[in-house]
């Protein structure tokens, strides 16, 4: 799978992509927000995008998510504030919401 990760801790950036490698996924690229987001999806056209919610000043995840969405893109939204809004926003969009920290599930999502 080729995925875009997203997200303004580069420490997290760091762990997802070497858990993600180690499973045997291509990481096209990396964004800290949103518009890099958006311009590293256009550019690499990946299967998975895993993005944060909270990217800092600008577009939150969510609108990243909305804005990259297309037929056969997997989203995955993953972040610590997982609350019943967030999982309706996300899947208004559709993504699907993992919580940070559990890397088993995002390894599930990003080959659901």
């Amino acid at each position: 799978m080729r995925l875009v990760v997203v997200d303004n801790d580069a420490a997290v950036i760091e762990l997802l992509t070497l858990d993600l490698r180690l499973e045997g996924h291509d990481i096209a690229a990396t964004a800290a927000d949103a518009d890099a987001a958006i311009r590293a999806c256009a550019e690499y056209d990946p299967e998975v995008v895993v993005v944060d919610l909270k990217l800092g000043k600008g577009p939150d995840g969510i609108e990243v998510a909305r804005q990259v969405a297309r037929p056969g893109r997997r989203i995955i939204l993953h972040t610590n504030y997982v609350s019943a809004d967030v999982i309706k926003r996300a899947e208004a969009v559709g993504a699907v919401v993992v919580e940070k920290g559990n890397l088993r599930a995002l390894r599930r999502a990003v080959v659901s």
